[in-house]
């Protein structure tokens, strides 16, 4: 297993060799402690001994569901379950486990594989494994009234059973311990190498996910005869992700591969492959797997120019000051390309020197990482430095209810036990400064857990910095040209320079005229640059004669930015988009193939390593090019025909609707303070509306992709509000389709939050439906919530919605976004008083856990704004509000909190304090 699957983590394993009515299973009684070594070995499963439970054989069937059930509970990262014994069938043809006691006609001592299956789908354990090694046990991958063949082994996401046999086959055991599973330990202590029937090899795997190792388990016991008998071939099911889930550490691990990989990984569910930085990794992993461009993040390829010893961002200024402060971390303000990945790679550096260990995270589509945190940061006694780069990437949702990071749960958990461990743990996070405003919208807790700390950021810092790498990446070009038309050239940004730098040296080296580009307005802007490269190899558009106009306007850049926008992709879309754009620019032929290889091979795209998709080298890269067209002149105006050219490349796919929002969504955020974000707005709506239908059809093609686009849609600028007037059109289709489903919860969130009452009708059906399948799941929350809030439900859906939240807080109530919920459940006017008792308990058992949290004055608030509580109840809200404003002196809600309390008559005296609260159960 990954770092991240460790205190969350949860097994049971139950073997049974000796019956009293069955044959013995001598090697069975071996299968339990080689298997849990395996699993708890840190160099292969790393799931704590505390963790993992062996059930005694001569447990009965009420134990053993007792223990699966518990670890269903405790588990919210892996949920692992093992058996191994004797399998039969009951009256009705399930799949029942025996205990010693079992026999043919004593059934009722075994124990129904249907109550594990229950009991497992039920937890909120983001990965479920069960393995079943015993005669018929293939039953267990078609069972559940709702499950349909091998497909849905269970009825949740992320879930995978491996059996050792069909259902109709019996499994071998031999004296040393059962067949399959003495494969599959095989598989975990030794590891894969060679290559793997996908085209992958085995040794440039760091981990091994369930369909690696079903498939080598599979390979070793193919054609395999054990006392003239065939051993079967094991059989697996999975669900959502399931194939994925990584089992445990590869042991044969030696790196990962030099160059891209085989795009074509095996992928199931058509879901695309996970982001390498959305795992928690070393920075020696992270620096091995930099390619093309990023090369130059490290000193090998580029030394690092210091903002100098006394200015606050100076790495070795920022190491001591992490390490001379407790608890407080620095995060680091730039726009892009101004050197915050740089920066805190060189920090980085320094701590590695100073004995500390560096863990460095970066945001993506992938799901939480906080338990990945903690798992990393709690795995040994040693300082740790976190880096988090692009914070704000993390909250890409405008919204703090369901974010990948939870900065309060840093705050509370992670950094209170290390401390309690004597584990000093730095945090440094990297954002752009546009995202501060939307950070304080949102009510995080930055300035609890940060100092803002502004990388330098001048004029004359910045051209240094060029000069620099022109110096060092292109000596030929500066001995040919000289500095200062060297310098004229690539211009003073960065990252410009580093690119256009490395593409000059390139020609120089061979002898090649360098370009000439008289018609550079701006020296540096990557758009100037990319005409006259696209020019040079021949991609200038057919035509007439360009005016001034023309290469004011930039048209002819559509195509690069359209790439540029659609990435990261797989080659193929970023053409097909690129091509699109290009088809609606009249008289122009489309060359789409030759527009991406010529980015390509001047290096602003490039494939990245692990999972080969094409991506541009750097955000500045998509930005400028997307800018170019959407605004090429410089008195602000908007470029319509060109702005509607690009975006007609997004239709190609709902993925790369997803791409395109969230590239116009960082540009426009930038540009938020620019008078040109207005003429803008107006162009980027007009085209929304016009193409509201064609976007839905676009999106109901695909499950995942559409409902990533759509979340994306909705979360922000440009369109946020443009697609609640377009609802129905754009985001309808993808819900009729697909509106069932488990990951639905974040489009109907959006829907609910905000479609006015005369809109919502279909909405709320789907999300009721939503509620009735899933209300149990932690997800529920993010339509429970944005349902209570609603004053269009009639009385029927008021008491449903109000039973399902309650029956899901008492499911959930200790998690922290049961806060969320709370306070829309304490807000709605209540009809019957056994409801309102019931919400009234579950508020204070919150709070017991997450009273001090900055998020509890939304529930403090909804308490003391109850007209039913009792004088008790009021006066334990009171002394919980206490502590809040002790903890947070300084917060915008202080001042409405203490005017509560104030108009509060009933609290005469002082309020008792939370330890005076009854215990709740």
């Amino acid at each position: 297993m990954t770092e991240q699957q460790t205190r969350g983590s949860r097994a049971v394993l139950f073997g049974v060799h000796a019956f009293t009515y069955l044959p013995a299973l001598d090697g069975v009684s071996r299968n339990i402690p080689a298997l849990l070594a395996q699993l708890t070995d840190p160099e292969v499963g790393g799931i704590p001994e505390e963790n993992c439970l062996a059930i005694s054989e001569d447990s009965g069937q009420g134990p053993v569901l007792d223990a699966v059930c518990q670890a269903a509970e405790e588990a919210d990262d892996l949920l692992l379950v093992y058996y191994a014994g004797h399998g039969h069938f009951d009256r009705g043809g399930g799949l029942l486990l025996a205990t010693k006691n079992s026999s043919t006609t004593r059934r009722h001592h075994s124990v129904p594989y249907e109550a594990i299956r229950e009991y497992v789908g039920m937890s909120r354990a983001r990965r479920k494994v069960v393995i079943v090694d015993c005669c018929y046990s293939g039953m267990a991958l078609r069972m559940g009234d709702a499950l349909t063949g091998e497909g849905d082994p269970l009825a949740i996401e992320g879930a995978c059973v491996l059996t050792s046999a069909a259902e109709t086959q019996q499994s071998l055991c031999l004296a040393e311990g059962s067949v399959f599973t003495l494969a599959l330990i095989d598989v975990l202590q030794h590891g894969l190498r060679d290559e793997l029937p996908d085209g992958r090899r085995g040794q440039e795997q760091s981990h091994l996910s369930t369909a690696d190792v079903f498939e080598a388990v599979r390979a070793r016991l193919a054609e395999r005869i054990v006392d003239d008998l065939p051993v079967p071939a094991p059989r697996m099911a999975t669900r959502g992700d399931g194939h994925k889930i990584p089992l445990a550490r590869n042991r044969a691990f030696t790196g990962p591969p030099a160059g891209p990989v085989n795009a074509a990984l095996t992928n199931l569910t058509g879901q695309p492959d996970p982001d390498p930085l959305a795992m928690v990794i070393g920075q020696h992993t992270l620096v091995k797997r930099l390619a093309g461009y990023r090369k130059g993040l490290t000193s090998d390829y580029l030394p690092f120019v210091s903002p100098g010893p006394n200015h606050p961002s100076d790495p070795h200024g920022l190491f001591c000051r992490l390490r001379d402060v407790d608890d407080r971390g620095v995060l680091l303000v730039g726009a892009a390309g101004t050197g915050k990945t740089r920066t805190g790679l060189e920090v980085g550096w320094i701590a590695l020197r100073e004995g500390w260990r560096v863990y460095h995270a970066s945001a993506s589509q992938g799901s939480s990482l906080t338990i990945r945190l903690t798992s990393a940061v709690l795995a040994e006694n040693s300082p740790v430095l976190i880096v988090i780069h692009d914070l704000d990437e993390y909250f890409a949702d405008d919204e703090k209810n369901g974010a990948q990071l939870d900065l309060t749960a840093l705050q509370h958990l992670l950094l209170p036990e290390a401390r309690r461990r004597n584990i000093q743990v730095a945090l440094l996070a990297s954002v752009r400064p546009s995202w501060l405003h939307q950070a304080a919208h949102l009510q995080l807790p930055l300035r609890d857990l940060f100092d803002e700390v502004e990388l330098r950021q001048d004029d004359d810092f910045q051209r240094s910095i060029a000069d620099h790498a022109v110096a060092t990446m292109a000596p030929t070009l500066v001995a040919r040209l000289g500095m200062e038309r060297s310098r004229e050239v690539v211009g003073h940004r960065p990252i410009i320079a580093v690119l256009m730098a490395r593409e000059l040296e390139h020609e120089a080296v061979q002898g090649l005229p360098i370009p000439d580009m008289p018609r550079l307005r701006a020296a540096g802007t990557l758009w100037s640059w990319a005409r006259d490269r696209l020019e040079d190899h021949g991609l200038a558009a057919d035509g007439p004669e360009k005016t001034a106009s023309d290469e004011a306007s930039a048209d002819w850049l559509v195509p690069a930015a359209a790439a540029a926008a659609a990435c990261p992709q797989e080659k193929a879309d970023v053409i097909a988009a690129a091509s699109a754009a290009l088809e609606r620019m009249p008289g122009r032929s489309p060359r789409a193939t030759s527009v991406v290889n010529t980015l390509i091979d001047s290096g602003w795209l490039q494939h990245e390593t692990d999972s080969g998709r094409l991506n541009t080298v750097h955000d500045l890269v998509c930005d400028q090019l997307v800018e170019s067209v959407l605004l090429p002149e410089r008195d602000g105006t908007a470029n319509r025909e060109g702005t509607r050219a690009l975006l007609a490349g997004c239709l190609t796919s709902a993925r790369t609707v997803g791409r395109y929002a969230t590239a116009f969504a960082r540009l426009v955020n930038d540009l938020a303070s620019d008078s040109r974000a207005t003429a803008l707005s107006a162009v980027l709506d007009e085209w929304f509306t016009d193409h509201a239908q064609a976007l839905g059809n676009v999106l109901r093609l695909d499950a995942h992709a559409g409902g990533y686009a759509l979340d994306v849609l909705c979360s922000g600028p440009p369109w946020a509000r443009t697609i609640v007037s377009n609802w129905q059109q754009v985001a309808g289709p993808w819900l009729t389709e697909y509106g069932d489903d488990v990951n639905a919860h974040s489009v109907l969130r959006h829907g609910l939050s905000n479609l006015p009452a005369a809109d919502a009708g279909p909405l709320l059906a789907v999300a009721l439906r939503w509620v009735e399948t899933h209300g149990w799941r932690r997800e529920a929350s993010h339509v429970l919530g944005p349902l209570l809030r609603r004053s269009d439900l009639t009385g029927k859906t008021q008491v449903l919605v109000s039973r399902k939240a309650i029956g899901w807080l008492r499911r959930n109530g200790e998690l922290l976004e049961a806060g969320f919920v709370l306070r829309q459940l304490l807000a709605r006017p209540e009809q019957d008083k056994s409801r309102t008792r019931q919400a009234v308990a579950c508020a204070f058992r919150w709070l017991e856990s997450h009273a001090i949290t900055a998020e509890a004055h939304f529930t403090l608030r909804a308490l003391l704004e109850h007209p039913g509580l009792t004088e008790q109840e009021t006066r334990h809200a009171a002394g919980y509000a206490d502590q809040w404003l002790q903890r947070h002196p300084d917060a915008e809600e202080t001042a409405y909190l203490t005017t509560l309390l104030d108009g509060r008559t009933d609290l005469a005296g002082d309020a008792p304090g939370p330890s005076a609260l009854p215990t709740t159960h």
